[in-house]
């Protein structure tokens, strides 16, 4: 016969064993419920989840070690040792981590889908080899009859107007519009002219979204080019970071905030929010310590000036790997740790209007 004392801590154990199911059952039910607001990413590596190593490119993702190592220990397609800033974001708004387009057995759109890929560009011309923003828009727009076959139409109208659309992309233009002129001087006019083409392009794109239902729109501003490691490296640089390019990615930075505001007036109901990655990530290039960084100018991996040269994973060529990421701002020549990216993700979710505006992330995703 059960004591008094063995029946209370079966009644004990049971009591918990019921709250337990009834909160795994709960968030099971809130994740699979479809209710809340999908992300859509879009852009280039800083975002690739894996698209460019579904690409059916050999060696054009980041594929091979040491990618992957610290978060994943295995390379997943994505060019850091962990997680992108959409992975983070996802997280915090309750989701997984948005799944590569290109990924096979992806079936699943309720809850969105990530379309960046390396190499991407809003030009279509500069690039012509890579997934660029056009295509990844045409793949947006393939898979909009197949959510409604999911869920049916009411249900596809009501998730693509409180979704998340989230951008960074024209960082690999301006990159290549250095590439292209590296002895030749870029005039003021012919920068002026870019940058027009770019946001033109990018209007373009957002109201293909726009015109199918999409209302809250998310943007990562460029950021320091002349930070980079592979910028330096390859204009040949000895210094923090070099000017020009600096010059030319505020200049599209500043741009870019007017045109948001004057989209607002263009495209009723146009919802938005601008992280200021260039000046956070600038702020970790010049003070790294306060951020617990004690390498800020050199990547992780790779070889040659401030490990700028793109050699990182690639079997022929010979490169070098530091022992803790975690130590470092950069991973590779152009894309920063799992840790910096974190950090760049809080900023961007729940940040100050010094950092994002004219809303935070989570703010955007509740309206």
């Amino acid at each position: 016969m059960a004591t008094k004392s063995s029946l209370s801590s079966l009644i004990t154990i049971l009591l918990l064993t019921t709250i337990s199911a009834t909160v795994t059952a709960t968030a099971t039910a809130t994740v699979n419920s479809g209710k809340q607001a999908p992300l859509f990413v879009f852009g280039d590596s800083l975002y690739d989840g894996g698209m460019t190593f579904y690409n059916g490119i050999p060696g054009a993702g980041a594929e091979y070690w040491p990618y992957g190592e610290t978060h994943f220990q295995k390379p997943v397609g994505r060019f850091t040792d962990g997680r992108v800033i959409p992975d983070f974001l996802a997280h915090y708004a309750g989701l997984p981590f948005p799944e590569p387009y290109l990924k096979p057995g992806v079936e699943d759109y309720r809850f969105g889908i990530n379309f960046a890929s390396a190499g991407a560009c809003v030009l279509v011309e500069l690039r012509p080899e890579t997934i660029n923003l056009k295509m990844q828009i045409d793949y947006f727009m393939k898979i909009i009859p197949k959510l409604k076959e999911q869920v049916g139409e009411e249900e596809t109208s009501r998730l693509l107007s409180k979704a998340v659309y989230l951008f960074n992309i024209a960082g690999n233009d301006y990159v290549t519009l250095f590439q292209n002129n590296l002895k030749k001087t870029i005039s003021s006019s012919m920068k002026k002219d870019f940058m027009d083409q770019i946001l033109g392009n990018i209007t373009i794109h957002l109201k293909r979204i726009y015109d199918v239902g999409g209302r809250k729109f998310a943007f990562q501003n460029i950021g320091p080019l002349g930070c980079m490691p592979s910028m330096k490296y390859m204009l040949g640089y000895r210094g923090t970071c070099k000017k020009e390019p600096q010059d030319l990615a505020r200049m599209h930075n500043h741009a870019f905030v007017a045109h948001a505001n004057s989209l607002q007036t263009q495209f009723p109901g146009f919802k938005y929010s601008i992280y200021d990655f260039h000046s956070s990530l600038k702020l970790r290039v010049l003070s790294g310590p306060k951020y617990g960084f004690k390498e800020t100018q050199t990547g992780c991996c790779g070889s040659g000036r401030y490990h700028g040269d793109f050699t990182c994973q690639k079997k022929d060529k010979s490169f070098s790997v530091c022992s803790n990421p975690n130590d470092y701002l950069w991973f590779d020549a152009a894309h920063t740790t799992d840790k910096a990216n974190q950090q760049f993700s809080k900023e961007f979710w729940a940040g100050s209007s010094d950092v994002v505006t004219p809303v935070n992330l989570q703010t955007l995703f509740a309206m």
